[in-house]
This record gives structure tokens, sequence and C-alpha cells, in this order.
């Protein structure tokens, strides 16, 4: 709504104004300078169509138009769209009708490269942009190529897509892949299409595909890292292929002009166009590159107030400042309307809290004078354009300027005349530029037919063609417009006068085929894989496989040594409940379990869980009945940071917390606090979660806080729990949340991001904290144990042991640092040999590799079962390539004569925990081991002998270690009652308590294995005869 008074302001404004597009419209017939060039525009989603065919792959924009199909007005998508991909050759020839000097479209980064990756280009999408852009070179229409025009690949938005910085590697990547392809015919190349649109409405709101929605935050994450990618794609073109193919490449902005409301709002304005597209301009087309300075002082300013710990606006460095600054041959201009704009008091709250306008501080409009087309940010204000281009003269040094897209929106019609009179003025100002002097290579309209038009569907028609979408053939017809446009081009001149006299397209003389160019010829080669899985024969049983102490039994009562700890587990998702009580925000669990249909194998959720949130005293109870010496819990980072930031801490939830740790200490029992057990807050993970290497900082703001919270009274932190579940099974093998299976590659990337989060968590206590809170700080990792099927296979079996924990193990606690040896070596080889640019297994630099090595006090230990492993020929074509699985080439499975308990990957081979003991204690110098977890799984019941009988032997097993001189110090059960067991949901039990999901208390009542843990707590022994003699738990004296 106008501010009073606003628009008699603005009628005298306009009428005051001095530009020559303001006055009286301009009937003379006006020529275009020589060597000027008009086309037309679309882009790939938009009109392709063919989403799933020969081999192209699965984009942002595919993604959520099927998976949210109505949040597009019509509820319609780019499925089929204007099918151009199988009507090529119609589309070449509208462009001969028109006469088009160039036409610029974008190449699907999915339909050339499916895995998103160079390791495997598309042949058949190959194909069609070669008969695309040949067939246009035969009629001398050059083809302006876009690299990316919204539809990134599904999968890089998995790992965070434009907000993680790994997005310049790959477009870079992309880019150079698109340039050997193309590059000998394509001579002119768009780097990136309308970073607004791509970094604001994508990741700022949720008016653009991914809708991230992370408003002053992602928004800026995104600007920094599109800046980058592009120069990545400028500097690779210009050093590679300018040489040899002599083009031009440059990035297209979108750029509306904001107009003083009143004489006062000039610093209003100028602030709005420097945020607005100046964010894009300024670091690319300014003598001093970088952000603007206002933006950097507004954004710096506002996030210190709010409590960030650094600016949200990501700093350049100098030499990212001078790697981006002049990266464009032409300022690519996208311009399509005019905006009023003022500040005042009217402001302050209007937006959200951090957001890109908050920042801003202004707000802008259009009047409701000025005529309207269809799409409701369009209105007619060609003098707005013709300030634009001065603007970008002045400023900017009078680049050459290309506009790459102008046009006008209808709802559909072939009498188009309210298109054709937006053309005329719109060029009629653009010309008045060119006359004071600014520098121009040409004009695109857009577009040559109507498309998908993103949100709105094909509501809103913009095409000089309009298709009829009830049409099979998705017939183009021309409009009126198109003529118009047709006669511009053809004489080269604006004529206000000229009328069509004809409503039958037809292709003029000299728009015909000038040579024929040998088309490349395409070989296809197929990869054929092996799938041949080969039974083995299980030779080996447990009593023969070796011959350690732990495979013997012992029914002696062997004692623990003094000041040997006891407790049990438990982590935040898996108990609490609660999970959108008190301002506790989303996390990945809850985003996965609310999926319909349900990925839980019981269709559950955490929702309520066990109720711990609002059972403290019961939970505290069981620990007191148990003896427990400490209770091992994880925090939920969406309770105590409900916006992932430290800009706002959650005070109900830092209470709960508060609350159970009080009331255990009271009790004498020591919380050894985790501060990350897998439920990341989904706000991250749309960011690429731990594949993004903000991650190190985001975790470690959460991790301050937390120790300033909870220090003075917790004096064991955990910094995350169990990195190979959090990576391969999370990133990798879609077996835990977030479900990504982009294994090889996600996998490894969040290994390196994992361990220098946890580095630095680890050094921000041990500078900060530990002098006055005097706790400790580990990690706690998962190993299995991997023995060799027979003498032939250790190899094998150490491999597997490298890469299933050693990743995370050797960098931490070995002598030398990094990530073991075959893993580099192993990774590296395969990548180069399947065409990747650089090792899957990204680098630790040598201050990073120092910055890891040595950061955990003990290390912790989660252990359930063993197995066995071989390697030969059937590996071959086993696992997909590429994949973790495939870059270690083992096999590994269970013995059938194991024992076995509910969950698969549980077999109860306690020699196994022995062993991985001992090769702890003589491979890594004999750290202190904390056991962190380590249980078994039933399907229910409250008599659970194989339960206690798993205990007595794991226990068993470790005091052999310890009496070889294993320096074990803690053991934790898990768990202390039944919860939620991730993608079984509830039909696997690991509790020593049973809890009751169909009671609304959830009520936990004591199993059999609880009295026997019980009884080993209070005498401090493993006797193998012990009986309950009651089942009524008790509190003893002293708890």
């Amino acid at each position: 709504m106008l501010p009073k008074g606003c628009l008699l302001l603005l009628v005298s404004y306009l009428a005051l104004s001095a530009s020559k597009a303001t006055k009286e419209a301009r009937h003379e017939v006006r020529t275009f300078p020589d060597g000027f060039m008009f086309g037309a525009s679309t882009a790939s989603y938009q009109i392709e169509g063919a989403w799933d065919e020969d081999g192209k792959s699965e984009s942002i924009w595919d993604h959520m138009t099927h998976n949210e199909p109505c949040i597009i007005f019509d509820c319609s998508n780019g499925d089929v769209a204007d099918d151009s991909y199988h009507q090529y050759k119609r589309d070449v020839e509208m462009m001969r009708e028109l006469g088009l000097d160039h036409y610029r479209f974008s190449i699907a980064w999915t339909r050339i490269l499916p895995t998103s990756f160079p390791d495997q280009i598309n042949e058949l999408g190959v194909q069609y942009y070669d008969n695309l852009i040949n067939e246009m070179l035969k009629y001398n229409i050059q083809p302006l190529v876009t690299l990316y025009h919204w539809d990134l690949p599904q999968r890089l938005q998995e790992l965070g897509g434009w907000t993680n910085p790994h997005i310049v590697d790959w477009f870079g990547d992309y880019a150079r892949v698109v340039f050997s392809l193309y590059g000998d015919r394509v001579k002119l190349w768009n780097s990136i299409n309308e970073p607004r649109e791509v970094c604001y409405q994508g990741y700022g709101a949720d008016t653009k595909a991914p809708r991230v929605n992370i408003k002053g935050y992602a928004d800026y994450m995104c600007t920094k890292n599109l800046l980058m990618a592009h120069a990545r794609a400028y500097h690779i073109y210009n050093d590679e292929f300018r040489p040899t193919q002599g083009g031009s490449i440059f990035i297209s902005l979108s750029a509306q002009f904001y107009e003083p409301e009143t004489e006062n709002d000039v610093v209003a304005a100028e602030e709005t166009c420097q945020f607005e597209w100046g964010q894009y301009a300024h670091p690319i087309f300014s003598k001093t590159g970088d952000f603007p300075p206002i933006m950097k002082e507004k954004i710096a300013a506002k996030s210190a107030a709010q409590g960030f710990p650094r600016s949200r606006l990501p700093e350049f460095t100098p030499e990212e400042i001078e790697y981006v600054r002049g990266t464009s041959d032409f300022f690519g201009l996208n311009h399509y309307s005019t905006y009023l704009t003022y500040r005042n008091d009217s402001v302050i709250g209007r937006y959200d809290v951090p957001s890109y306008y908050d920042d801003l501080g202004t707000i802008s409009y259009q009047s409701s004078e000025w005529e309207a087309g269809a799409s409701s940010f369009l209105k007619v204000v060609p003098w707005g354009f013709y300030k634009l281009l001065t603007k970008i003269r002045e400023d900017f040094d009078n680049p050459t300027v290309f506009v790459t897209e102008n046009g006008y929106s209808s709802y559909g019609g072939l009498d188009d005349d309210n298109r054709i009179s937006y053309y005329r003025q719109y060029i009629n100002a653009m010309l008045d530029a060119i006359d004071e002097g600014s520098s121009f290579k040409g004009y695109t309209a857009w577009s040559i037919m109507d498309n998908f038009e993103w949100m709105r569907g094909y509501t809103e028609r913009f095409g000089l063609y309009e298709v009829d979408y009830e049409s099979p053939e998705r017939t183009r017809t021309p409009r009126k417009s198109a003529f118009v446009y047709k006669e511009i081009i053809r004489s080269r001149a604006l004529d206000w006068h000229y009328e069509p006299d004809t409503m039958v397209m037809t292709i003029d003389e000299g728009n015909i085929i000038i040579d024929q160019r040998e088309l490349y010829e395409v070989e296809c080669e197929a990869k054929k894989r092996s799938n041949t899985r080969l039974l083995y024969s299980i030779l080996l049983v447990c009593g023969t496989l070796c011959d350690c102490k732990a495979a013997k039994g012992r029914h002696q009562v062997r004692k623990f040594p003094d000041g040997f700890k006891f407790g049990a587990a438990t982590a935040s998702y898996q108990v609490e409940g609660a999970w959108d009580e008190d301002g506790k925000s989303e996390n990945i669990w809850d985003r996965l379990t609310h999926q319909v249909p349900s990925p839980i194998f019981d269709g559950s959720t955490g929702d309520v869980a066990d109720d711990s949130y609002h059972q403290i005293k019961r939970d505290v109870e069981m620990m007191r009945e148990l003896g427990l010496d400490f209770y091992r819990f994880s925090l939920s980072w969406a309770r105590i940071l409900p916006t992932s930031f430290p800009d706002y801490i959650n005070e109900a939830g830092v209470q709960y917390y508060n609350n159970l740790i009080d009331e255990m200490l009271k009790y004498n029992i020591e919380p050894v606090v985790t501060l990350y057990h897998w439920d990341l807050p989904q706000k991250l993970q749309e960011m690429g979660g731990w594949t993004n290497p903000h991650m190190v900082d985001w975790y470690s703001d959460y991790a301050r806080v937390v120790f300033e919270l909870f220090g003075d009274r917790v004096k064991n932190f955990i910094t995350i729990n169990e990195p190979r579940e959090v990576c391969y099974q999370g990133y990798g093998g879609g077996t835990m949340a977030p479900l990504y299976t982009i294994s090889g590659v996600a996998d490894y990337m969040c290994a390196k991001y994992l361990l220098l989060a946890h580095a630095k968590a680890y050094h921000i206590y041990d500078k900060e904290f530990r002098p006055t809170q005097g706790g400790n700080i580990f990690i706690t990792l998962s190993a299995s144990w991997y023995e060799p099927e027979t003498e032939a296979d250790e190899q094998a079996a150490e491999d597997t042991r490298m890469f299933e924990w050693g990743q995370y193990v050797h960098p931490i606690f070995s002598k030398t640092g990094d990530f073991p040896p075959v893993m580099k070596e192993k990774i590296a080889a395969k990548s180069a040999a399947q065409g990747f640019a650089r090792s899957r297994l990204p680098e630790l630099t040598p201050e990073e590799i120092d910055y890891i090595r040595g950061s955990s006090d003990f290390i912790g230990i989660n252990h359930y079962s063993t197995y066995l492993t071989y390697r030969n020929a059937s590996v071959t074509g086993y696992y997909d390539v590429p994949s973790y699985y495939d870059d270690m080439e083992t096999i590994s499975y269970h013995s059938s004569e194991w024992e076995a308990g509910a969950s698969s990957f549980l077999k109860v081979v306690p020699w196994g925990f022995y062993k991985l003991l001992t090769k702890i204690r003589k491979d890594y110098d004999n750290p202190i081991v904390y056991i962190t977890e380590n249980g078994f799984s039933t399907t229910g019941g409250l008599d659970d002998e194989r339960r206690i009988s798993y205990y007595r032997n794991y226990l068993d097993a470790m005091l052999d270690a310890m009496d070889e001189g294993s320096d074990v110090r803690l053991y934790a059960a898990w768990s202390l009652m039944d919860n939620f067991e991730w993608m079984q949901g509830y039909s696997e039990r690991f509790g020593l308590y049973e809890v009751d999901y169909e009671s609304p208390e959830r009520t936990r009542t004591p199993r059999k294995s609880a009295f026997v843990y019980k009884e080993i707590l209070r005498s401090r022994a493993l006797d193998w005869h012990y009986e309950p003699d009651t089942t009524v738990m008790t509190i003893d004296e002293g708890h």
C-alpha cells in the first residue's frame, strides 16, 4: 500500500524527470549501430522437456515440481514443456523466420553430466546440443550458450548446492567439459543467469527452487560461491580455451532500477541498487572489486548486534577479490521493470530478522498507475531502463552491455499490442542510452516462445510465438509481436509506425543454409558391469577361527580395576520426544520420519519416543536403581539453538538439560554429554550439512555455546558420535538421515569436515574452557572388527579396517595424522581412472593434519560385532562405481553360525572385541579407551538371557584385553532403555529397561539384564553364576 501522500509526490517527481525516455514518445525512425546483434532467449528447463529421457538425471526443478506439484501456480511442471528436445528443427525454423543474429539457450547440466561430475558424459545429451548448434550454424545463427540457468543437479543440491564452496570446483569441472564439447563452434558463453534469483529467491526465500528460505544467511553464502564459480569458469575459458577457440564469456545479471520516491530517498534507492544487483556487479565490474562497501558495513553491524560470531556476509580474501574482478567480457543484463524506493520508520519490524531485506532496510514498490504485465513484478517503466543503463555506464567505466533478457508477459493471445508497445518503448530507451555513449553488444528478447514460467507454470506468457500446450506437438504460432520484432531485425531500425501486413510467417532470403558443417561423430561406449555374486561356504567357525582368550569360556569371577566406571547411554532423538515443543526446531530425523510414505521400518517417529523430555526424574531414578557412575546422553542442537546459530538460545531447551544434569548430580551420577548424535538441524542440512566446509564453524559455534552453558558441571564431553554412520550411512549409503546415496564423494567430504569440526571443538574447549572447567573432551567412533576369511585375506581385512574406522582414527590418534595411506592411494588412483579432475577423497593440508592430530583426550569406542573379510575377483563389478566400497574392494560378511541379535548388523563374536582393543593398543600407542556403546538387540520381553550372555562375553573379552595392557577405563551399556532405533523404529530393543510404547507414560520396566548389570556395578566384578533373586528394582543405599 502506498504511504500517505506518496502518489502525489510520485506524479510530481516523474513530471520533473529529465530522462529522454520520459519525454513525449519519439516516433521518428531510429537506427541501430553497425554490428548490433538481435536475438531471443530461452532456458533448458523451461522448454526442453524430456526430463528423464536418454540418461538425463534429476534437477532441482524436476525434484520440486514432482514432490510439491502444486507449489507451482497451475500445478504444472517442465516434464514436457515445449518439447524442444524433440523439436529443435522447428525451433531453428522460428529463429530463421525472425532473422535472429543469435539465439540464447542454456544447457542442462544433468543432461550432459548425469552424475553431476565429469566421470560420466552422457553422449545422447551431448548429441542433442550438437544437433541444435549445428542446425543453427547452418543458417548463420550464432549460439549464445548459458552454462547455468537455474536447473542445478539435485544431487549437488543435496550437498548444499550454491551454499557449499565446493560448487566452485563442481561448476568449473562442468564448464570445462562444455567448453571442450562445443567451444569449437560456440563463441558466446554466458556463465550464469541471474545470480540474484539463484541466491535470494532460491536460498534466502522460497520463491524459486530449491526453496531453502534461510534468510540473510544462505543467500549471502550462495552469492560468494556463485561469484567464485563464475570466475573459475571465466579463468578456465580464458586460460585453456580462448587462445584456440577465440570466443567471449560473460555473466548475466538481473537488474531493475530503483528510483527514490522523494529527494530524501536518494540514499535509500542507491543502497537498494547496491544490494539488489550491485552485490554481483561490484565484485566483477568495479575498479576495487569486492562486495559493495555499504553491504559489508550494514551486514557486519547487524550480525554483531544479533549475536552472530562473524558477519553473515562471507568475506572475500584479497586473493579472491582479484580472482573475481574483471571476469566478464560484457555486462550481461536482464531487465524488466522499475521500482520506487523509500526508507522511514515503517521499515522497523517489517522484515524477518535476520534477513536480506532487514539488512537493506528499505521499502520498494511499483506505482499502481504504471501499466502492468501479467507478471506481478512487471510494470512498463522504460525511463527506468534508460536510467539503469546510464548508471552502469557511469559507475563501471562504460562496460559493453549485452541485454540478454527483456520482455513482457501476457495471458495469451496472438494480438499482443501491449507486448509490441513494451518492446518499442524499452528499445527506444536503450537507444537513448546508446546515443549518450553507452557501449552495447546486442539485445535479446525474452522469449522466443511461451515456456514454463517457473513458479507461475504456464499461466504467464512471454513468447513472441504462442505455444499450444493442449497440442501433443506443442504447436508454435507467431504472435503479432513476432512480426514487429522481425521487422526491427530486418531493417535494423525502430519504426513506431510499422504494422505487419500479414500473419503468415515466412523465412526471408538470406536465412538459408550457408554451409554444411561436418557434425561430430559420437562413439557410444556401453559400460558393462558384472553383478555376479558368488556364494561362499563358511569353512571357519567361531571356535576354530582364533585362539584368543575371549573365545574360551571362562566362568571364574573377574574383578574390574579400581576407578573403572560403568554407565549407560542414550541419544536425544531416540529418547526425548517433544519434537516441536518449547521452541525446538526441526532436525534431519524429524524431517525424515515425517515423510509420506515413511522410510522407517514400522512407520514410527521420534515425536514422543520415550518422552524423556517430560520424565527427567524417572530417567534419573533408573540410573540410581542401576547404580550408574555416569550417564551418557546427547544434546539436541535444534533444541538449544533453534535457528542453528548462536543468535538465539532457546531458554526452555537449556532448562531441560540443566534440570537433567542437576538431577543427576544430586545423586553423584556423572553426566557424559555428547554434543552431536546424528540429529543435525534441518536448516543446516539444506545447506549441505556435513559436506559443507562451513559446518566446521557452525558446529564449533554450537559447541562453544554448550561449553558455556553446561561446562561448569559437565566434565566429560563427547564431540561427535560415530562419524562412519554420520558420513557413510547418511551421505553415501542412504541408510541413515539424510538418506543420501552419493557414495564415494559425499561420504568423504563429510569425513573431512567432521574431523575438522571435531578438532575445532576440541581446541575451543582446550584453550577457552579447560583452564577453568577442568574437564575432558573426546570423540566416539564406531569400530567393528574385520577378520580375514583366510590367511591370504589379511591385507583385505586390514584395508577394510582402515576404510571403515581407520579413516577417523588415523587422523586423530596416529603419530603422522592424515587419512590412512591406503585410502589416499586407492581413491586417488580410482578417481583418476574414472575421469574425476581430482581425488574424490578431499586432501587435508599440512596445517589441517596438525590441527586434527591429537585432538582427543581418549578414544571413545562403540562396538557391537565382527565380520569376516576377503578379496578376490568377484569384487570386480560387485559395487556401484564410484563408491566407498568399490574403492575399498573387499567383501565382508557375518558367519551364519554366529549367534544373531535382532539387528542385522549384530552377531555375537566377543573375540572380535578383544582383537579390536588389542589392535588399538598396538597401533595407536595404547590410548585411554572409553567404551561408550556396547549392547545387544532383541524384539522385546523382560527375560533377556541372550542379552545377559552378550554383556558377560563382551565384558570378559574386554577384561582379557585389559589384562594384556589395554587402557580401558569406562564402559557404557547401550542402552539404558528401549528407544527409537533409527531406521528400524521400535522393532528392535536394546534397553536394560523395557519401554511400553502403548502407554502414554512410556512406562519403564527393568529387564533381567538390568538386575545383572546392576550387580556387576555393585560388586565391580563379572560373576557368570550370578542370578537375580528378585524382579523388584530398588535403589541401593548411597544412590
